[in-house]
């Protein structure tokens, strides 16, 4: 938690004031019963009345017994109006300053809260769209979700209510129990007995709950991840038959929290009960002490029962405040999770790292790509994924990565826009180690078109301008129309102007993929990447698609990684990799000739007549 304490220095300003609040709102609540004793004390009097034997009149004396000589004492009751004014209008001005104070800490501690919140999110955000694909897949989406949302949210409300409730604790307390001893030591005695009795409830009780709620973070956790399996593979479960099954995880899953949840609670709701009944002892028992004191005479007066009003009032002050206290720190334990969770994403480190240049900003590059030697292990990994993986790739020329699954073809081609780092040998582009190119300014060359193609809420036109900064309305029909993607966008009533849905779910896998393609080309750079990206098209579809590629990148570098021979075979040159080594490199025709892996892919796909 102290870690994100940082977030705070931005507001050092309003929480200072936030601090002077709390410390008005405390003086305050002290303050009240101190005037409400002095009302009753100074107020109201009583005048004794004792009869003269000797001249027959009643004369004015310090006491006397009602009881016992109800012919012989009068007792007067007297109240000062003037003292009641003036200790009323006292406590009138403090309620009005304590209000006000009130008001305006709750406004600031939820400002301050709200941005604390806010910009944490944001470097949140920063840091999980920074960190290389690696790092994100190590903690998984749903988790990351679940961080960023009820992760932060616990922080947030945390530390909203320390603003609100953490200084004014230890003021009301310690002010309180100063107050009540200034009152009467005797008076007090049940409150010091109270004390301990309601800590060691409350630490029993803060034992058996704080690992509750560490567990129901993980609970939520697996809730989410449930949840968002379930709705992305919707269509994968109906087509299997799967839904109750499905159903079934979540209910399991759903259960295992409320459980959890129900266990905590359980413990809760036995605490508010005892420490209600735990109050009403505290206050009988002052009360009890009262009733003695007066019946040995050390208590016979108004101000005594001043006395005995404001020591109740502190008592009930000096338990609600460690329950207020107990409350945080329940609190704390399941922000203190959140936070640590937090922390972990922001303390990222990414294995990729931008160590590039400025120099290189405004270099002219012409997109040609050199493998040396490159080699390629995940961090954790001891095995390499890639190994000894030597080619060269010029502008105009298209290039085509093939092999069996799990071979290395993805890898290679993310070892390019540094989604990876690769491990030894060196990755140059014109002759440059795009290590030392600014990440921004390497990923600006580049035109990446994934496995899995990746829509945004909004509409068809502002999918395709992603790619490009303020392209034009003829730049973005061009690239659609190249993708093979304007007809069916014409076919839209909408057009361009078409809504994608979350994830472009109103839209088949070919035609993802050709809004994504279009949003490569709109950029126009210098080194293209496929991967995969011609998998949903058909093959009249994809004839097109590379012909009209052909025209439009002739001088770009070309990567194309395929399971399909036909998209590849008229590629200038095909790497085969087998098992994360190059098995093979050439033509198609070479390479049917001198590559047996190749061949056989080949041979899996085609006839010996299709295939020459």
């Amino acid at each position: 938690m102290s870690k994100l304490l940082k977030y705070l220095k931005p507001y050092w300003f309003k929480v200072s004031i936030i601090f002077v609040l709390v410390s008005l709102v405390a003086v305050g609540t002290l303050l009240l019963p101190d005037y409400m004793s002095d009302i009753i004390g100074e107020g109201i009097s009583s005048e004794f009345q004792e009869l003269n034997p000797n001249t027959g009149l009643f004369e004015v004396v310090e006491s006397c017994d009602i009881e016992a000589n109800p012919d012989t004492c009068i007792v007067n009751q007297q109240s000062d109006f003037k003292v009641i004014i003036k200790y009323g209008s006292y406590m009138l001005g403090v309620t009005l300053v304590s209000s006000l104070a009130f008001i305006a800490l709750m406004y600031l501690s939820s400002d301050v809260g709200a941005q604390f919140g806010r910009d944490i999110r944001r470097d949140y955000y920063k840091k999980i769209t920074s960190v290389s694909v690696y790092e994100t897949d190590k903690f998984g989406t749903s988790t990351l979700i679940t961080r960023a949302s009820n992760d932060v949210m616990q922080v947030q409300n945390f530390m909203i209510m320390a603003l609100r409730i953490l200084l004014r604790i230890p003021i009301v307390f310690v002010g309180a129990m100063i107050f009540a001893l200034e009152k009467s030591i005797t008076l007090s005695i049940p409150i010091f007995i109270g004390v301990p009795a309601l800590t060691l409830l409350i630490v029993g009780v803060f034992i058996l709950v704080v690992p509750l709620f560490k567990l129901i973070q993980t609970k939520i956790d697996k809730l989410t991840l449930v949840t968002r399996e379930s709705i992305k593979g919707v269509r994968v479960i109906r087509a299997f038959g799967q839904g109750e099954t499905e159903v079934e995880r979540f209910k399991t899953a759903n259960d295992d929290l409320t459980d959890v949840s129900y266990k905590a609670g359980k413990i809760m709701s036995y605490l508010n009960p005892v420490i209600n009944l735990l109050f009403n002892v505290v206050i009988v028992g002052v009360t009890f002490v009262a009733y003695r004191m007066v019946i040995s005479g050390t208590l016979f007066d108004y101000r005594g029962l001043g006395d005995v009003s404001a020591i109740i009032q502190y008592a009930t002050l000096i338990l609600f405040s460690i329950l207020m206290l107990t409350f945080t720190f329940i609190m704390f334990p399941r922000a203190q999770v959140s936070a640590k969770r937090i922390v972990e994403v922001l303390e990222l480190e990414s294995s990729v790292v931008d160590t590039g240049s400025e120099e290189y900003n405004d270099f002219n590059f012409k997109g040609e790509v050199e493998f040396k030697d490159v080699c390629f292990r995940f961090p954790d990994a001891e095995v390499n994924v890639l190994d000894n993986i030597s080619f060269k790739a010029s502008p105009g020329e298209t290039v085509a990565i093939i092999g069996s699954t799990g071979s290395g073809k993805s890898t290679v081609v993310n070892l390019i826009p540094r989604f990876f780092d690769i491990s030894c040998g060196e990755l140059l582009i014109d002759g440059v180690a795009i290590k030392d190119i600014k990440l921004k300014k390497l990923r600006s060359l580049i035109g990446f078109v994934p496995q899995t193609a990746s829509l945004f809420s909004g509409t068809i036109k502002s999918n395709i301008a992603y790619g490009a900064l303020n392209p034009t309305d003829e730049d973005i029909i061009e690239a659609a129309e190249i993708a093979q993607a304007k007809e069916f966008i014409d076919s839209l009533e909408a057009g361009l102007e078409a809504e994608v849905e979350q994830g472009g779910v109103n839209f088949s896998g070919g035609q993802k993929q050709r809004i994504s393609i279009a949003r490569a080309l709109v950029r126009k750079p210098k080194v293209y990447i496929f991967d995969d990206s011609f998998s949903a098209l058909d093959f009249k579809t994809d004839a097109n698609l590379r012909s009209a590629l052909r025209e439009r990148v002739k001088d770009a570098t070309v990567f194309i990684v395929a399971q399909r021979i036909g998209t590849i075979m008229d590629a200038d040159k095909i790497i085969v990799l087998h098992e994360g080594k190059m098995v093979g490199i050439g033509t198609h025709h070479e390479l049917l000739k001198e590559c047996s892996v190749y061949k056989e892919i080949a041979l899996s796909q085609l006839d010996e007549e299709e295939i020459k």
